[in-house]
């Protein structure tokens, strides 16, 4: 086969697979939020109305952390959390749920975890972009201190959560024990988020070995490009991108290997 054959080929198969996830992220969101009511608005209301909801308890609790008002705090950070929570409880056991997709030729395992990954990362990003300008029109948060350390910190977490969630989607699918303690999983996983308790507020030598998780260094500069001077921030970007690498490529090698089990099965 010649090179111009293969490339065709190439770019075909591409656009093909591109095709199928988003088929795959339209059949799930009208599975999920259905055609009634407010439908695929729900998509940003559900969580929009969660992040509003944490925002007020923890407000009315402790208004003020070292001078950073609470809701504040909760209305730029809290939906950082959501990508890596909710597309965690999305993809585990999300291949034994549609192997009947499987009977497609087009359709390949993988295709169903990216659409599922990719619906709750849009879902995410919506609420994000749908939230903030609205809190900065009534005056609880502002303009970013620097709006590229911000936008290259919520990318950084986004790219941690693609990584964490093809782990748990793998090894939910190796291991039914994985499957029902996922949600158990993620909620250990809260105090380690870089939200419930900022890294400012963490004393030495504890700050030290926190920061040594990508989650905590990737928010820590999330907030850096929100809040500038007004807190302290901590992050090694250089160590961050390579642990993100070093999650990502696992979180491949594992979900190819539950595919191959899924096959086999």
């Amino acid at each position: 086969m010649s090179a111009k054959a293969t490339e065709e080929t190439f770019w075909f198969q591409l656009r093909l697979q591109l095709r199928v996830i988003w088929a795959l992220m339209l059949r799930e969101t009208v599975t999920r939020f259905g055609r009634e009511g407010l439908g695929m608005l729900w998509m940003i209301a559900e969580p929009a109305l969660f992040v509003l909801g944490v925002m007020t308890i923890f407000s009315l609790v402790e208004p003020n952390i070292d001078g950073i008002n609470v809701a504040e705090w909760y209305a730029v950070s809290y939906p950082t959390l959501l990508f890596w929570r909710n597309g965690t409880g999305r993809v585990t056991g999300a291949l034994q749920i549609n192997r009947a997709l499987l009977h497609h030729q087009p359709i390949r395992p993988m295709d169903i975890i990216y659409s599922r990954i990719l619906l709750e990362f849009a879902s995410g990003v919506a609420v994000f972009l749908f939230l903030f300008p609205i809190f900065v029109v009534l005056g609880i948060c502002h303009f970013p201190a620097n709006l590229l350390t911000m936008a290259l910190g919520y990318l950084l977490i986004i790219w941690f959560s693609f990584g964490f969630v093809m782990i748990m989607a793998g090894l939910a699918e190796l291991s039914e024990t994985i499957e029902k303690t996922s949600h158990i999983i993620i909620y250990l996983m809260l105090p380690f988020c870089g939200i419930f308790f900022p890294t400012f507020a963490v004393p030495e030598p504890y700050r030290s070995y926190l920061l040594y998780w990508p989650l905590i260094d990737a928010v820590d500069y999330f907030h850096h490009g929100y809040f500038g001077s007004r807190i302290h921030s901590y992050y090694h970007i250089p160590y961050t991108i390579f642990a993100l690498f070093a999650i990502t490529l696992f979180g491949l090698a594992i979900s190819g290997i539950a595919i191959k089990r899924v096959k086999v099965s």
